[in-house]
């Protein structure tokens, strides 16, 4: 999918985020840099620095959100300048528990082929005073794109220090899944993984500024046999990011 249409694409759903605006019950936006973007421990934007921008809007009961990233002709979604990121959800109140599914959609814009994949979320989160305990499922149906199919599973935390605007946050995940071809490498480097990720937070409307250390199990010194692996990539690292939020 070329870089236009997908400009096209995410800016259809901001403007549908705008008009839908005076119904809602929450509108963000936000601006972010970040040295890297990192997920599930996986670089994807070849560990250079990154900047997205991002609108959410939640009304009548659910919350719909893009955003738009940077990824630096990545290696491991085929040389793809941009991902755009559209997401719909809903959480239901469950006696003291909060519930959270999801399905979203990740388009990605000047890559050498078709990348774009989506997924299904469905998690639960319990708080207790400034603690916050998650747990989260995401499952990507069998895919062309991404060679198979994928499940994430991760557990977190978080804590927010009282009298201060910092909060303390850790988590830990899963990755398995079906190999069809050589693109499961994309969300799959070497096979079945875990990762973590420990972080500090300050948050001082209108900014937040973040320094985590990711990490994952993936054997990074053996020789990728796909392409998409970018096993350079998928390491332990230190990352900074500061926000900007409207």
């Amino acid at each position: 999918m070329s870089c236009r249409v997908l400009r096209i694409g995410v800016a259809g759903l901001v403007t549908s985020l705008a008009c839908s605006a005076v119904h809602a019950q929450s509108v963000d936006f936000g601006v972010e840099a970040t040295t890297d973007e990192v997920r599930r421990g996986l670089s994807w934007s070849d560990g250079e620095v990154s900047a997205s921008v991002d609108a959410s809007a939640g009304f009548g009961g659910f919350d719909v959100a893009a955003r738009v990233a940077m990824l630096r002709k990545s290696d491991r979604h085929a040389d793809a300048d941009v991902v755009g990121d559209i997401a719909l959800g809903k959480d239901w109140d469950l006696s003291g528990f909060t519930v959270r599914s999801e399905a979203i959609g990740h388009v990605f814009g000047g890559a050498d082929r078709n990348m774009n994949y989506g997924e299904l979320g469905l998690g639960a989160r319990y708080s207790i005073g400034p603690l916050q305990v998650k747990a989260d499922a995401f499952y990507a149906p069998s895919q062309a794109s991404i060679g198979g199919d994928n499940l994430y599973l991760r557990g977190s935390a978080n804590f927010g220090i009282p009298a201060f605007p910092v909060t303390v946050a850790a988590s830990v995940g899963y990755t398995t899944g079906d190999t069809k071809d050589a693109r499961s490498a994309r969300l799959r480097p070497a096979g079945d993984y875990a990762d973590w990720r420990v972080g500090l937070e300050y948050n001082q409307f209108p900014f937040t500024i973040g320094v985590d250390y990711a990490g994952t199990d993936v054997d990074t010194s053996q020789v990728a046999t796909s392409r998409f692996a970018d096993l350079k990539h998928a390491g332990d690292r230190v990352l900074g990011r500061v926000r900007l939020s409207f």
